[in-house]
């Protein structure tokens, strides 16, 4: 089988394959793109894709001279309709006897998965990626805001809001959500630069992560540059990590998120008792907040549910952290909140998240 006859076998296998597969020469010229790539991309026949392999020390790993070719990591940078992605692919050598090939993956596992690049990418590009605020109030006494919550909002071409659970989870751990976290880092420099107008001034705003985020190579550049632009102060940001995702390597985790404490910014453990691990990350991790699960909060007319949300807020205690209740949603759960000794909460009976514009210091 010639080398034409054998790239087109390739191809013809792998144009329908759910997973995204470009085949490009060695300096990266783009020579084939499957079905699911052109989704991803939302791709026309008019669209050329430009790839750069950032790192050359990665293709200097790729040997054509072995009966079983090799497959390795690179850092690409991809130029379409004039804007620019990084992602992180896998590379494989595609041997042949006069010229030789990559063939580009992008690790998809799921129609799900595939879905949720392209509508980032998608929202990257065309300015789809917005903030919605939602504030967190004192319980007892006056009504008063404690704090304001940051949430990440994707948005489909007519303007309605694409569900989180939809997207994030699936791209949490891949090299673009890193564009995804700055645009939403530029979007928050917005509200600092309102806050004042707003009434909001020493309140305090959470940015909602992963822990996939926090052991992002990104983590540490992408939050130093914003507290350095921004010029915030101690007690004005704070990040929230999601507990209901493992971080697999706590003490990288602890490191750097005791690298963003030491600037300045409060830590918070969000859904607290949903996900792994609950109480290593008190142990190990800088906390300063914990945010109960509002699984907890959705079933506190159960005896059992009452007392452990007084175990999770007699161990913040304990720990000389703040505690927030999640999730209030009807005004008999604030009241029963109180009655176990929450003194904050956040929830929809509280406050409805609203964008930027229409948040208020009410």
């Amino acid at each position: 089988m010639s080398d034409k006859d054998q790239l087109k076998f390739i191809s013809k296998a792998l144009l329908m394959h759910q997973r995204p597969f470009l085949i490009t020469k060695l300096d990266g010229d783009v020579m084939w793109i499957n079905n699911a790539a052109k989704y991803m991309f939302s791709m026309e026949e008019k669209d050329k894709l430009d790839i750069l392999f950032v790192e050359k020390k990665d293709l200097d790993k790729a040997k054509f001279d072995s009966d079983i070719a090799d497959s390795f990591d690179v850092f690409l940078k991809l130029n379409l309709r004039e804007k620019s992605f990084f992602m992180r692919v896998l590379l494989h050598v595609i041997p042949m006897e006069n010229e030789n090939y990559f063939l580009v993956e992008f690790v998809s596992n799921s129609k799900e998965n595939l879905y949720a690049l392209k509508t980032v990418i998608s929202c990257l590009e065309n300015d789809r990626i917005g903030m919605f605020y939602q504030k967190q109030y004192k319980l007892t006494g006056k009504k008063e805001i404690t704090g304001v919550e940051a949430l990440i909002r994707f948005f489909s071409e007519d303007g309605k809001i694409i569900p989180n659970d939809k997207i994030i989870p699936y791209i949490e751990g891949e090299s673009i959500f890193s564009l995804v976290v700055t645009s939403s880092m530029n979007l928050v420099k917005e509200f600092f630069d309102a806050r004042k107008e707003k009434g909001l001034d020493g309140k305090t705003l959470y940015f909602n992560v992963s822990a996939h985020t926090v052991l992002h190579k990104d983590f540490l550049p992408i939050f130093k540059d914003f507290i350095t632009s921004t010029g915030v102060q101690k007690g004005d940001f704070g990040i929230e990590v999601t507990e209901t995702a493992e971080l697999n390597n706590l003490s990288l985790a602890s490191l750097r998120l005791s690298s963003i404490k030491n600037l300045g910014v409060s830590i918070a453990l969000d859904d607290f008792g949903a996900g792994y691990s609950a109480l290593r990350y008190l142990k190990d991790l800088p906390i300063d907040l914990l945010k109960l699960d509002k699984s907890f909060t959705n079933e506190m007319a159960e005896t059992h549910n009452q007392s452990l949300i007084q175990i999770a807020k007699l161990m913040a205690d304990s720990l000389s952290m703040e505690f927030i209740c999640e999730g209030l949603e009807e005004e008999w759960q604030i009241e029963k909140a109180i009655s176990l000794g929450c003194e904050r909460g956040q929830g929809y009976f509280l406050h409805k998240p609203c964008s930027l514009e229409d948040l208020t210091n009410e």
